[in-house]
């Protein structure tokens, strides 16, 4: 969405009464919510306790050294001292770089094979520690990637966030975060462009 459009859309849903606003460093609108926030809160229209506001590590700064940067960096741009959620987007790094999404001649990602999901999650951690964010979670990962971060985690994921709806529910997923004191949030939860040649 263009950054007047967004900024329409983010002020409708806060006279509505939205209070969780879900975004991305690889989204690229954080200045934007960081600017209409800031003019809710500086205007006293909205506390920011009344706020829940979640972003993400991207695909390319998913290493150990960049965890730090890059959450400083979503602070700034969204206007705000603390997250309530940050969230590991993927579990899978794209190579390190200015690009958030770097590509090859041929346009095929670039990936950096050399993730290590444990090693980031230490620096996450320590995140929550030096008040960065509430609570830490995760994106897009499956049970064997949760499980091994679940066995080394001081501070254990709260989150889960993944594509969830009618047709792809992901029920065995969903037992297992149940089992493991994991919440839940749904992306897509009204389906993907995939899913609406299904409903016809």
């Amino acid at each position: 969405a263009k950054d007047e459009d967004l900024e329409k859309a983010l002020e409708a849903a806060l006279e509505a009464g939205y209070r969780h606003i879900d975004t991305a460093t690889v989204y690229e609108n954080e200045h934007v919510i960081g600017k209409v926030l800031d003019k809710w809160l500086k205007a006293g229209k909205v506390k920011r306790e009344e706020l829940f506001i979640v972003t993400k590590l991207p695909p390319s700064g998913n290493r150990p050294s960049n965890v730090e940067s890059f959450i400083k960096q979503s602070l700034e741009k969204l206007k705000l001292d603390y997250l309530d959620l940050y969230l590991v987007h993927t579990p899978f790094s794209f190579v390190e770089g200015d690009d958030l999404h770097p590509r090859d001649e041929n346009g095929t990602f670039k990936f950096d094979h050399s993730t290590d999901h444990v090693a980031v999650w230490k620096e996450l951690e320590k995140q929550v520690d030096n008040g960065r964010t509430k609570a830490i979670g995760l994106s897009n990962f499956n049970p064997k990637q949760i499980s091994r971060i679940l066995k080394a985690a001081r501070i254990p994921p709260a989150n889960l966030q993944v594509e969830m709806h009618v047709y792809h529910q992901q029920k065995e997923l969903v037992a297992f975060c149940k089992e493991n004191n994991i919440t839940m949030v749904a992306y897509s939860p009204l389906g993907t462009q995939g899913t609406s040649k299904l409903l016809g």
